[in-house]
């Protein structure tokens, strides 16, 4: 007997299969990254990347060889931590890459090693670096 999640699974994986051969495809979803250049992110950024799951929550991530404790960074109080969203993008060198995006004004990472906290504005990584 299958579970739910398995269930739902396999009814979307028909479905999207159905749609396919009648040349329909359901809509794609953008996830737009705007951050203004700030103290976290210098440069800021304004980035659109196509999505091909659903955001998640992330905690942990492996950037420049370190894993780093991720939390969102928003303009609120002249910085401070919000929540950090990880979901699966198309990346034109790669096939897919996981995007990592927080608050307004980026990412904040500190490194577990007790290096100096840093920011960025998204990350791009591969799905086994973030956590």
């Amino acid at each position: 007997m299958l579970d739910r999640e398995m269930t739902e699974l396999l009814i979307w994986h028909l479905w999207e299969s159905r749609l396919s051969r009648m040349g329909m495809r359901p809509e794609p979803t953008f996830i737009d990254v705007f951050v203004e250049p700030n103290d976290n992110a210098p440069e800021g950024s304004g980035q659109r990347f196509k999505a091909e799951d659903e955001a998640r929550p992330v905690s942990r991530v492996r950037w420049e060889g370190r894993w780093c404790r991720v939390s969102g960074w928003s303009s609120d109080g002249d910085g401070s931590p919000c929540a950090a969203q990880a979901i699966t993008v198309e990346d034109s060198g790669s096939g897919t890459a996981v995007l990592i995006f927080g608050g307004d004004w980026g990412v904040r990472l500190q490194p577990e090693d007790g290096s100096p906290a840093f920011g960025e504005a998204y990350l791009l990584v591969d799905a086994t670096a973030a956590s």
